[in-house]
């Protein structure tokens, strides 16, 4: 478990397939964090208003608002640099709309390995305990 794990950080997992939010966050829960699950842009941006979370791992490919559109919306109403991780099924789409404006910090591509989620949100909660 991760120092960040430790201090029972609190991540906000986004993703419209409810199996694909239910993996994401079984896998951070059981790596000791705390995890809000939504289902979509407008519930995670509601979320955050609410009550803002450490890190948010966040869809690409959503509809209504994707993931790009709730990164940019978070940032506009956000208190402190909130770390995003965004995860996509489509490499190719994905990094074509990915640039320096889009506010992501980093990312992974499904299928994602559980290892490899965790390990990549505690580097990116790292030092922010």
């Amino acid at each position: 478990m991760s120092d960040a794990a430790d201090k029972h950080a609190k991540i906000l997992v986004v993703d419209d397939d409810p199996e694909q939010c239910a993996l994401m966050a079984e896998t951070l829960s059981e790596a000791g964090y705390h995890v809000v699950k939504a289902a979509n842009g407008a519930d995670a941006l509601a979320h955050f208003k609410a009550d803002p979370p450490d890190l948010v791992v966040v869809d690409f490919a959503m509809p209504t608002m994707n993931g790009i559109e709730f990164v940019k919306a978070m940032r506009a109403v956000e208190t402190r640099r909130t770390p995003v991780l965004m995860v996509a099924g489509y490499a190719q789409s994905f990094l074509a709309a990915l640039d320096s404006s889009s506010g992501v910090d980093s990312y992974l591509i499904k299928p994602i390995l559980r290892h490899d989620l965790v390990a990549r949100v505690a580097d990116m909660l790292a030092g922010r305990f």
